[in-house]
């Protein structure tokens, strides 16, 4: 039986944190107590794992509080990828596709997260994500390795390798001990491709790589190494503590309070941008909040609500230029952090959908999984609507939830009702539907496309 490293839990804001050593034993929990339940339900079903195949704007300026108070932890540099991931453009440099031709999509009720190969449309692995008799995953985040780091509301953040070379034989037994594919989960702890867990405090959701820092190795190809990751977790009082944690083992680095972010779910989904500062919303009426990663200070910033609705916020993501985008119901807004002034996007009156996963392409169009109507389509930089794909082309669509772009440009659509993906090219609207998932969950930058778009990472 192999032990995890279990990172130091060094959250003295948050209420029931424990500290803790460099290790421990299979099975531990740091909680077992589950989360609060997601505003909307998700179900459970038999999977299949099936792939089937078919054919104007205002802007309002925005007062925000600032703050320069933070608490930080300093550490040394440490390094947990080995050889430098090969992202380098000079002909001698590998290409980049392997580390992102994966897309890693939570199932919820399982306890597990799955890792599908984009290009074959084929699960490849299964993995238990932590300690806790429900984790409850949700969030997950890809760095500029491919790996994935997964958030379970139960209260725990955990780290997955992408690529088998850099797991670790912990039982000296010669072989990689790993999932092959969806029916082929190993036990807690049991996994040699499960690098590290860390608790939190229940009902934790966000997950944001940070792109690392970017040198150029011996063969002249640019690389980034020793990326850390974001996260946020509420802590039970009407606040939300916003962590940075160390990408090779999980160390809380350093940590901030975020004053009244609550929502009861603290920051609700998050991500970075070029300075890999973190930027997140909580969930139904914010605010927005931006930690700057230098210093820790932040803002949390005022989310107007031209609907009026009770969820002004639910998606979010950051988009090439940096700025925040929020999704509400019948709404979606774009924050300038250049110029301090919100945009409503400019969407059709037939519109009637709660815009959930969202995430920009290539071409600067933003697709949303748009909640009841299919996927919402729209230009980042006049804000302007696009298309709507809706049921029509999407045949069984069920329960949109999240969105991602794969590397070769498709939208993965997840569909948490229909145990799947539908997966869409985006200049024909051929739809594949990728199924065998179990009440999948996730919207949040699932394939890395997002953090190499923000940071705007050099192709292989």
């Amino acid at each position: 039986m192999r032990t995890l490293a279990l990172a130091s839990f060094l959250c003295a804001a948050c209420p029931g944190g424990s500290s803790g050593t460099s290790g421990f034993g299979v099975g531990a929990s740091a909680s077992e107590t589950a989360g609060a339940p997601e505003p909307a339900a998700t179900t459970t079903s038999t999977s299949t794992g099936e792939v089937t195949t078919s054919a104007g704007s205002s802007e309002t300026s925005s007062s925000s509080t600032t703050s320069t108070t933070s608490t930080s932890t300093p550490v040394g540099v440490k390094f947990d990828l080995g050889a430098p991931p090969d992202l380098g453009a000079p002909a001698g440099c590998k290409s980049g596709d392997l580390e992102f031709s994966y897309i890693w999509i939570s199932n919820s009720p399982e306890g597990t997260v799955s890792k599908i190969d984009t290009k074959t449309r084929t699960e490849v692995a299964r993995y238990r994500t932590g300690p806790e008799s429900g984790p409850d995953p949700s969030r997950t985040s890809v760095n500029l390795r491919g790996d994935v780091a997964v958030v379970n509301r139960a209260g725990s953040i955990t780290k997955i390798f992408a690529r088998h070379a850099d797991c670790v034989d912990l039982d000296n037994s010669g072989t990689i001990e790993t999932s092959s594919g969806a029916g082929d989960v190993l036990a807690w702890g049991a996994d040699e491709c499960v690098v590290w867990n860390t608790p939190l405090q229940p009902a934790a959701r966000p997950a944001a790589w940070t792109s690392g820092t970017q040198t150029v190795d011996d063969d002249g190809c640019t690389t980034h190494v020793d990326p850390e990751v974001w996260t946020s977790a509420p802590d039970g009082l009407g606040n939300a503590i916003v962590y940075l944690l160390r990408g090779d083992d999980g160390t809380i680095m350093a940590s901030t309070m975020l004053p009244g972010v609550d929502g009861g779910f603290g920051v609700y989904g998050g991500a970075v941008d070029a300075n890999n500062d973190f930027w997140g919303a909580s969930w139904s009426t914010g605010p927005l909040v931006h930690v700057r990663k230098a210093d820790l200070s932040y803002e949390i910033i005022p989310v107007p609500d031209p609907t009026q609705s009770f969820f002004t916020v639910y998606g979010f993501t950051v988009d090439h230029a940096g700025r925040p985008w929020v999704g509400g119901q019948n709404t979606l807004q774009r924050y300038d952090p250049a110029t301090a002034t919100w945009t409503q996007a400019d969407l059709p009156a037939d519109y009637t959908s709660l815009s959930r996963g969202m995430q920009e392409d290539a071409r600067g169009h933003l697709w949303v999984a748009a909640l009841a109507q299919g996927i919402l389509r729209v230009d980042t930089d006049s804000a302007t609507f696009v298309e709507l794909i809706d049921s029509s082309t999407l045949v069984d669509l069920h329960y949109p939830a999240g969105i991602s772009v794969d590397v070769d440009g498709h939208v993965w659509m997840v569909d948490t009702d229909a145990n799947g993906a539908h997966v869409v090219d985006p200049d024909t609207h051929a739809v594949q539907f990728v199924g065998g998932l179990d009440g999948p969950y996730t919207y949040s930058d699932m394939t890395g496309w997002a953090l190499k778009n923000v940071v705007g990472a050099p192709e292989g």
